[in-house]
């Protein structure tokens, strides 16, 4: 409390000091805003009656000069102060072919201005508008000036020429530097195009420098015609409070700037003045408090030592109990009568409890509600029962038991016992549903492999046995070898296609190498190498025009497509054509697809067959007389999967299957990873796109 007190006091002596100081900034920065407001406008008024004047003067010649022609004498206009020549140094007239042709000062042979820009705005049509010029060096005069300009126009529209006025730009720096804007002061004369006409920094006068994105530009576009803003110069990295104005009648505004460290001058002496102050009571308030703190901290002590006991003990406490909240494990604590004192919410989830009222259940009570969510086949045998087995130092401490509802799960049961007066044991349920079921799952694919392996080394022992011990002539030798190889070559196949299982599984696609696939060149080359059986037709592709491209591990895919082919063949003994079929789809809200369709006229699957034919081991032939291991489609899947696409089929028995492998086309595969894929943590390694 004497520490936040202290911190009060000085946040809000240094919160006077900043109000302060943020004050007087603003009325430093408002005053002078007004100040430079002032100075705008008084820059307005006089470039407004210098373009004004110039335009009365070119008004007047442009009149004169459609009544006499080149008759008109400007000069003698300049001498009999019809003309300011102090303002206008020089005035002429430029004909309708870009000749100088009357000036008020002698001009020295053919003077061709026809590729000045104040005389080709003219040209092409009259916008009855006065036109200022960027800054020009002068080709009659070898002067810098700005030159002002209007179109002479004849009665019937033709045009006549060019009025051109000039003014120094020394007139207006002469001018700008009577106002005093300090060392880094500016002021300009912007034509609305963003070239400064006149720009004078301090001392330095510039011409013709370019803004195009300053801030006046924008706002007077959005019909500002006067306004103020702070901002630091891109050209001379100086932060300025900027007043604009524009010059009503014409493309061109006013600009004015101060530094705004020139004019916050006083204001940063008064800044530190206040600061000072405020450090010295705060160095008080300071020195004041680590007195107090001393005096105060013998009498915190012994608190602060007993608080920090009963600290530990909370910290102790609320780990256990995030432990046991946080658990997938359940677990149920006993008090000292053996009764019921916690409940876990992992146990409550586990036994599907629900608002059930536990606490304060006998231990007996407890066994007797736990037996009734179990299954008959594997319930539980009591606390007491497994306290006796604790107690015992059986190695067997842990019992199975299987609760159920919601739902079937197979939960590890075990006890802690303690001697604490508090707690006397603690029950922990694991859920080893999975584990059982891996087990379950391991248990049947070995028998079923096993079973699938025993026939055919059951021919070959018992063929071997026969040549072993009788002798047969050449034919019926030849005839047990062959079976006896076929068997072989049927048991190597099996093993083959579970160890590509097995390392596809395990691997998942880190062994695929994704390269752009032609799906044209694949499928020749799979035409080219694949062998029908005997007497029957080659496969006929049906493939459209245009290549067709997949990002895929090439060997991968040519396996699964011709593990459907050889399946096409093989299940329709009948004979009939086999086709494959190959289209791109792209429907919307989904990405691009390559489509291919493997037809045959064999003989055909049921729903019920359908929905396990890519099941190990299965077969939909119960004959036996076709040959086949059974997991050429479960290893189809596989690499479909992996590959972000879809297998279906469809078929109907005594007329044919049709097996659809569509896949992303290669150039949409970043967007097609799976939901499935991305929660699994699998992480694509494919390159995204090829161009």
């Amino acid at each position: 409390m004497l520490w936040a007190a202290a911190a009060v006091l000085l946040v809000l002596t240094w919160w006077q000091v900043f109000a302060l100081v943020a004050d007087g900034r603003e009325k430093e920065l408002a005053s002078a805003e007004r100040d430079l407001a002032n100075l705008t406008r008084v820059s307005q008024e006089h470039a407004n009656r210098t373009f004004r004047s110039a335009d009365q003067v070119i008004r007047f010649i442009q009149t004169r000069y459609l009544e006499v022609g080149n008759q008109l004498n400007l000069a003698e206009l300049v001498e009999k102060g019809v003309i300011d020549a102090e303002i206008f140094p020089q005035v002429g007239v430029i004909d309708a072919h870009g000749i100088y042709v009357l000036a008020n000062l002698p001009v020295t042979g053919k003077l061709d201005l026809s590729d000045r820009q104040h005389f080709k705005v003219h040209v092409a049509a009259d916008t009855g508008e006065l036109f200022v010029s960027e800054p020009v060096l002068g080709r009659a005069s070898g002067k810098w000036s700005i030159q002002l300009t209007r179109r002479i126009s004849r009665p019937n529209g033709e045009f006549a020429g060019v009025v051109v006025v000039s003014i120094s730009v020394d007139y207006f720096t002469r001018f700008y530097g009577e106002l005093k804007l300090g060392s880094q002061g500016l002021v300009a004369l912007y034509g609305l195009d963003g070239i400064a006409r006149v720009r004078k920094v301090g001392d330095k006068n510039e011409y013709g420098s370019k803004a195009v994105n300053a801030p006046f530009l924008e706002r007077i576009k959005q019909g500002e015609s006067e306004g103020s803003y702070t901002i630091r110069s891109v050209v001379d990295g100086v932060e300025r409070l900027y007043s604009f104005r524009k010059i009503p009648g014409y493309q061109l505004a006013v600009v004015d700037g101060l530094d705004t460290q020139y004019l916050l001058t006083n204001h940063n002496l008064a800044r530190q003045a206040l600061w000072l102050q405020a450090a010295i009571v705060s160095l008080l308030i300071v020195a004041l408090a680590i007195a107090l703190t001393r005096y105060l901290r013998q009498l915190s002590r012994e608190i602060r030592i007993r608080q920090q006991a009963q600290d530990q003990i909370q910290e102790r406490n609320e780990q256990l109990n995030t432990i046991f909240d946080l658990s997938p494990d359940g677990f149920v604590s006993f008090d000292g009568q053996k009764c019921v004192k916690y409940v876990s919410p992992a146990f409550t989830q586990l036994t599907g409890a629900g608002d059930e009222q536990l606490a304060g259940m006998s231990e007996s009570d407890f066994s007797a509600w736990l037996v009734q969510r179990c299954t008959a086949t594997a319930r539980f045998g009591g606390i007491a029962a497994l306290r006796a087995k604790v107690t015992a130092g059986k190695p067997d401490l842990r019992e199975v038991i299987e609760i159920a509802s919601p739902q079937k799960r197979v939960l590890q049961v075990g006890m802690r016992c303690s001697q604490s007066g508090q707690v006397s044991q603690i029950l922990y349920l694991r859920d080893v549903t999975y584990e059982v079921e891996v087990d379950h799952m391991k248990s049947e694919f070995l028998s079923t492999a096993a079973h699938e392996l025993r026939t055919p080394m059951a021919s070959i022992l018992g063929f071997s046995e026969v040549l072993l011990n009788d002798h047969y002539d050449a034919a019926t030798q030849r005839e047990l070898l062959t079976t006896i190889y076929q068997q072989s070559e049927l048991m190597a196949n099996i093993l083959n296609e579970l160890l590509d299982l097995t390392r596809i599984e395990a691997r998942r696609d880190k062994d695929f190498r994704y390269t752009r696939v032609d799906l044209q060149e694949l499928v020749a080359d799979l035409v080219k190498g694949y062998s029908p059986p005997h007497g029957r037709a080659a496969l006929v592709p049906d493939l459209p025009a245009q290549p067709l491209y997949l990002m895929a591990d090439i060997g991968k895919l040519r396996q699964a497509l011709l593990n459907v082919v050889s399946n096409a063949y093989k299940y329709s003994p009948g004979g009939g054509q086999v086709h494959l079929k190959a289209w791109s789809s792209h429907e919307e809200g989904q990405v691009a697809r390559v489509c291919i369709e493997i037809t045959d006229c064999g003989i055909g699957m049921t729903p019920a067959q359908l929905a396990r034919v890519c099941e190990r081991f299965y077969r939909a032939d119960a004959s036996g007389k076709i040959p086949g291991t059974g997991l050429g489609m479960s290893i189809v899947k596989e690499i479909i999967e992996l590959h972000h696409g879809q297998l279906s089929f469809e078929s109907t028995p005594g007329q044919g299957t049709q097996v659809r492998l569509c896949l992303p086309a290669y150039y949409t595969l970043k967007d097609s990873l799976d939901a499935a894929a991305s929660a699994r943590g699998i992480s694509d390694t494919r390159p995204i796109e090829l161009s």
